[in-house]
């Protein structure tokens, strides 16, 4: 068993390498220089069928297509992660676009409002200048206001004419009053625009950005689809069994990893503050790893390792956790449900096409409940804001969960009960009901909507 353990490391690196060399064949594609790997690790079906010789080199064989194909799954979960990671970062780019694009509309119409209302003030002030030339005031002259000298220029002469009424000082001091905002809200739009030129072609960026990482998480989920259809027979081969067997049981063992995982998960996770009176609330049991056939002979699989929970940044405040409503709830799930089999889209909103935090903030519509913006981040921000998020301890069906880590999350889903979550994960799958426990950092605090 110890001997084949440095084996199965290098195997487990060899399809790092044989992802990334199909990866950098995309990345090339796009112009990217990336490094080329052979696939030369991957053992041959005459070598497989050699293996079965001896029971020590079959074992040994047995640990090295185990441990190829770990690496061929956390390959792609790490492209998939940072799939996620970089729409996650347009999305939060677009957020920001909209509300530029929102502030530069609402600043024109404000300083073509003022601008008028300037002018008007102007206007009047002018006619107070040419009543005043016609009783003799020796220090204005309607000249002034007729022949078109500037604003300042009437506004200032005006200010010292010796014959100003309470009446004319007030309609004097409103013009320049009007004639500093109209200036103020012009300067303040001229911003405002170039602050949404700036960050529409940052999103322009993004987007691409995020198109490359998706590439980059298609050709990995498709190396690790077409290798792991030929690994899973050679291991039938070796073991007398059937690929499908194989298959179930490295399900059976991903889920004992991940219903593990989730309670190690659970323990860590802060504690939420129990109610005035009431005993704090027991963290839920994991769930039950479902049974799984074995194989005529043992396999050494991975356990699977668990990510951190939380980032670095201090925790929130969080209140005593209420019960879910349950028909938000209900309502929320049913329309993720209504989903499943759904293309993942970037920026994908429905009705047949969604992204991750696209499809969790319609569902939650659809149950007339607004949890932030198009944005994971947003979405967690806010549920802190309302007071809304609970421990991940205490997690329960409807909560929304979050993977990231303070200020910056990068992927939100429904959790349904059982270890389970709804998701729209990323390029390449659809959206779909799954394991809660996957790569990546979940946030030690979720979202409780309703």
């Amino acid at each position: 068993m110890a001997e084949s353990t440095p084996t199965r490391r290098s195997r487990r690196t060899s399809a790092a390498l044989l992802s990334a060399a199909m990866i950098g064949s995309v990345a090339a594609g796009a112009g990217v220089a990336v490094p080329a790997f052979a696939d030369e690790d991957y053992p041959s079906w005459d070598e497989v069928a050699k293996a079965k010789e001896s029971e020590a080199t079959k074992a040994k064989e047995i640990a090295n297509l185990t441990g190829l194909l770990e690496g061929l799954q956390e390959s792609s979960a790490d492209a998939s992660q940072s799939s996620q990671m970089a729409a996650e970062a347009y999305r939060v780019t677009q957020d920001d676009l909209d509300a530029a694009t929102a502030r530069e509309e609402s600043l024109d119409k404000q300083s073509a409002v003022a601008q008028k209302a300037a002018d008007t003030s102007k206007m009047r002030a002018g006619l107070i200048a040419a009543h005043l030339a016609k009783t003799g005031a020796q220090d204005l002259s309607l000249n002034l206001f007729i022949n078109g000298n500037t604003a300042d220029d009437l506004l200032s002469q005006l200010g010292t004419a010796s014959k100003l009424s309470e009446q004319s000082e007030t309609i004097y001091r409103q013009a320049v009053q009007d004639k500093n905002t109209a200036e103020s809200l012009i300067a303040q739009a001229a911003a405002a625009t170039a602050e949404r030129k700036r960050l529409s072609a940052e999103s322009k960026e993004k987007y691409e950005s995020a198109n490359d990482a998706a590439l980059g998480a298609q050709a990995a989920l498709d190396a690790e689809l077409k290798k792991s259809a030929e690994l899973y027979e050679q291991l039938a081969l070796l073991k007398d069994t059937t690929a499908d067997v194989e298959r179930e049981y490295q399900s059976g063992q991903s889920a004992a990893a991940a219903a593990a995982a989730l309670a190690k998960a659970q323990a860590a996770a802060p504690a939420a503050p129990a109610a005035p009176g009431a005993p704090a609330a027991p963290a839920p049991a994991a769930p039950a790893a479902p049974a799984a056939p074995a194989p005529a002979a043992p396999a050494t699989g991975g356990s699977g390792n668990a990510p951190a929970t939380g980032g670095s940044a201090p925790a929130p405040v969080v209140t005593a956790p209420a019960a879910p409503n349950q028909s938000a709830v209900q309502t929320a799930i049913a329309f993720a449900r209504a989903q499943l089999g759904d293309a993942y889209q970037l920026g994908g909103s429905g009705p047949d096409v969604w992204d991750c935090s696209g499809l969790t903030k319609a569902a939650y519509a659809a149950a007339g409940i607004y949890i932030g913006t198009h944005s994971a981040t947003s979405q967690y921000n806010t549920m802190a804001g309302q007071g809304k998020l609970v421990s991940f301890s205490q997690v329960q069906v409807g909560d929304l969960v979050f993977w990231g880590s303070a200020g910056d999350y990068y992927h939100v889903a429904i959790y349904v009960g059982g270890g389970q979550i709804l998701e729209a994960p990323d390029y390449g799958k659809p959206v779909r009901v799954h394991s809660i426990w996957s790569p990546g950092q979940v946030a030690p605090y979720v979202g409780r909507p309703a």
